[in-house]
């Protein structure tokens, strides 16, 4: 069993014993902490492994410590289920500066957020790294789990993926909300002469809709099977063409319904591969249109690819659209098309 599955397991327990963990810290670490600290492989009963409540000097004891070596490596700090922990990390901070660790978590046993030293060394940065919700596991933040599990524990890709998180937030903070130094340098390759302060908005626009294309192409050429040279000329039917897959969105409360035209290629970029409105058009451009709808001024454009959904047939589950894309270049590629 991997890590996500042990996770998952633990997951359900914090959502069917939500309530009893609630003004009751004993009862969120025995629920979560502890069950989400064996599940990284450590000996909850080896205090060379796990030092519970480790003292600091002048200051009351951190609630775990994960050791290596005989020295604390991971502190974790633990409050009551329904605690928000905006109001305590500032108690996490203190323990961090006081002793040599890589990484402080603090955590509520519903959402566990991680925290280093990237800005300052020693001194540990206000903003989490990472943060995982129990109550809505990411299979991909969990990957990034497995550096802190005993069995492959490297300090180095901790703090090499921390450093990769945090340069993805502020990639996507500049992607949603180009900063006007941002703009300006890719407006000067496209712009000779003086740039207005009038025209930052624009060049604004126009950098976030570039931005978008190239994420779903690099998606597409990664997920496009290369064609058989022998057979792209054999004329070769198409594997589900013709489809019509009904697909729905919802934004804000609000449902949209939409149709999705399977052909043999699935091409992300193709104008017309769903029928949204009545009209014939690309699923991001139909995202568009329908989030427009409730969000006239929205800054946020929408991935249509994940924001359409579609039911499985077999298991009754919502399931995003790439999906069904994945399953017929998958599909294609392996009969040849």
């Amino acid at each position: 069993m991997n890590l996500y599955d042990d996770l998952s397991k633990i997951s359900k327990r914090v959502k069917s014993q939500l309530q009893q963990m609630k003004n009751n810290e004993a009862a969120t670490i025995n629920v979560s902490v502890q069950p989400v600290i064996r599940a990284l492989g450590y000996d909850m009963e080896n205090l060379s492994e796990v030092y519970p409540e480790y003292p600091i000097l002048n200051m009351d004891a951190v609630d775990y410590a994960i050791m290596r070596d005989g020295k604390p490596k991971i502190f974790i700090e633990a409050k009551n289920a329904n605690l928000a922990l905006d109001k305590h990390w500032k108690q996490l901070f203190q323990y961090f500066n006081a002793d040599d660790v890589i990484v402080g978590i603090l955590t509520n046993g519903i959402e566990y957020r991680f925290y280093t030293d990237l800005k300052k060394s020693n001194i540990m940065d206000k903003e989490p790294f990472m943060t995982i919700d129990m109550l809505n596991l990411d299979k991909r933040l969990v990957k990034e789990l497995e550096g802190f599990a005993k069995s492959s524990f490297d300090p180095e890709r901790i703090i090499a993926g921390a450093q990769r998180r945090v340069l993805m937030q502020l990639l996507r903070q500049e992607m949603e909300r180009p900063s006007d130094e941002f703009v300006r340098h890719f407006a000067r390759l496209v712009h000779s002469g003086r740039l207005p302060n009038s025209d930052i908005q624009r060049f604004a626009q126009l950098v976030k809709e570039a931005w978008l294309e190239l994420m779903e192409q690099k998606i597409a050429d990664r997920m496009q099977p290369e064609p058989d040279k022998e057979d792209s000329d054999n004329g070769a039917g198409p594997v589900l063409s013709g489809t019509e897959v009904p697909v729905f969105g919802t934004y804000k409360g609000r449902r949209f319904k939409a149709t999705l035209m399977i052909d043999d290629s699935m091409r992300l970029q193709r104008e017309d591969n769903m029928l949204f409105d009545g009209k014939p058009m690309n699923h991001a451009v139909a995202a568009f249109e329908a989030v427009k709808k409730v969000d006239p001024l929205m800054k946020k454009w929408p991935t249509g690819w994940i924001f359409w959904r579609f039911i499985d047939s077999d298991t009754g589950e919502e399931r995003p659209i790439k999906e069904i894309f994945e399953e017929v270049w998958t599909r294609n590629s392996s009969n040849g098309y």
